[in-house]
């Protein structure tokens, strides 16, 4: 083993990481790994990739951590230690940013190698369907690039005002187009500020609203980017994405103010509804009834749920994403109604871990509103599940959910039944997940539905 004393495998939903325990009697190993020294590095990514080689069987790794203790030391990339183990250069390890589709491929073994969801591949290649073919390149990753905006000088303009307009200054417009005073005259173009950003191409069905909410950013920021008069796009347009940059006054995403009260007006969805017809019966946009119920584009409403209609749903904030590394046996208690089904929606992906026994399976959100309808996603997942119960049985357990970095508690049953939209995964039909004041869709017994919630607070360490 040399240096290395042991590992761990932590498995989340952005990948899986190793993390190699290093012996604390190793320093000279620990002082190498911050040398910029290429043979080096070389020499010791070498005998990592060793170490992975002999001993790890699970090779959809994405990250490293080196570690001694508790305490980890660096974080790696796979791909960066494939590049340098294979005695490649620094130019190759960014290959990783793509997929060549080899015969047999599919987006789902795809997603299991790379480390990349199957989400983020179709919307990282404007994917419509699951279709792939052998020879295809995938993107795995946003290509950055930057862009210049542009102003054409109005009668009245000074670089002053211009430089207010565009959150910029003056000596940074003067510098983008050499000009050596602050002379300026009506008709000259200037750049005025340079920002980076990915390209993005307009799929059928796309908003500038629902781009902007895709990646974080406003519609303003996209038209102001694209030179865009008005809303309106196109299918196949390439538009330029601003990234959104973070200042020394927000570091980080801040959690929204919590929404308790309906607003006026609500609605019951019925059988047949769709965003568009509930827009028009309402006289208002589909971006705003999609925006007060927290959905994503591409999203629908089941029928029976309660929705927003002239404001936002109630909706609290007791979970943020990314606040846990990896899966836990135990969960935070996340109201259903006024959080969890804002966190599951409809095909997300998560990891589902059993509090009794540690035994986990990966499965996706097929539906519901007043619990969410799951279904595991493969045979292996379905085959973990049945070992979890013993077998197929309406009586729940404790488990706990992982998903975007966040452990929630939750109760699961054991019994397949009704529909199913996963159609190769060994088992016909969903199972029930319920979280913190989860209630049945139908005639399900008070005494089911106890259970239940004993098995939430249990898997929250209340039981």
């Amino acid at each position: 083993m040399g240096c290395f004393t042991g590992h761990k495998l932590e498995y989340t939903d952005n990948g899986n990481i190793l993390i190699l325990f290093l012996d604390p009697g190793c320093v000279e190993f620990a002082k190498e790994l911050g040398n910029n020294d290429d043979q080096r590095k070389r020499n010791i990514y070498d005998s990592i990739y060793e170490y992975i080689k002999n001993n790890i069987k699970e090779k959809s790794i994405t990250a490293i951590k080196i570690a001694i203790g508790a305490v980890t030391i660096a974080t790696l990339q796979f791909s960066q230690i494939q590049a340098y183990a294979s005695g490649t250069t620094q130019t190759t390890a960014a290959s990783s940013d793509v997929y060549i589709v080899k015969s047999g491929d599919t987006l789902w073994k795809i997603s299991q190698q790379t480390g990349v969801s199957v989400d983020r591949i179709k919307q990282l290649n404007n994917l419509t369907g699951n279709t792939i073919f052998p020879g295809q390149t995938l993107k795995l990753t946003d290509t950055a690039s930057s862009v210049f905006i542009y102003h054409t000088v109005e009668k009245g303009d000074t670089l002053w005002g211009i430089s207010r307009r565009y959150d910029t200054t003056v000596d940074n417009i003067k510098k983008l187009n050499n000009l050596q005073s602050d002379l300026i005259y009506p008709g000259q173009t200037l750049k005025v500020k340079q920002i980076q950003g990915i390209e993005y191409i307009v799929k059928a069905g796309d908003t500038l609203w629902g781009i902007s909410m895709r990646y974080s950013t406003t519609v303003d920021n996209i038209k102001q980017a694209n030179n865009l008069k008005s809303d309106i796009i196109f299918t196949g347009q390439k538009l330029f994405i601003p990234a959104v940059p973070k200042t020394s006054d927000t570091p980080g995403q801040q959690t929204p103010s919590p929404v308790f009260e309906w607003p006026s007006v609500t609605y019951i969805v019925q059988p047949g509804d769709t965003v568009s017809s509930i827009a028009a019966k309402f006289n208002t946009t589909q971006e705003l009834i999609m925006k007060y119920n927290y959905m994503s584009p591409g999203e629908w409403f089941s029928a029976g749920e309660k929705i927003a209609i002239n404001g936002y749903a109630p909706r609290i904030y007791t979970v943020v994403p990314g606040e846990a590394s990896a899966p836990s046996r135990v969960g935070k208690l996340v109201d259903w109604f006024l959080e969890g089904r804002f966190i599951l929606r409809r095909g997300k992906v998560f990891t589902v871990v059993d509090v009794d026994t540690g035994m986990s399976f990966r499965a996706k959100m097929m539906g519901g509103y007043n619990h969410a309808d799951i279904e595991p996603l493969t045979v292996s997942d379905t085959d973990t599940l049945r070992k979890m119960f013993g077998s197929w049985q309406w009586s729940p357990r404790a488990v706990v959910v992982f998903v975007d970095g966040m452990n929630i508690a939750a109760s699961l049953s054991g019994m397949p039944h009704d529909v199913s939209s996963i159609h190769d995964n060994g088992v016909n039909g969903h199972f029930d997940l319920y979280m913190l004041n989860s209630t049945s869709h139908g005639s399900a017994s008070e005494s089911y539905i106890s259970l239940h919630r004993n098995m939430v607070l249990k898997a929250a360490g209340q039981k």
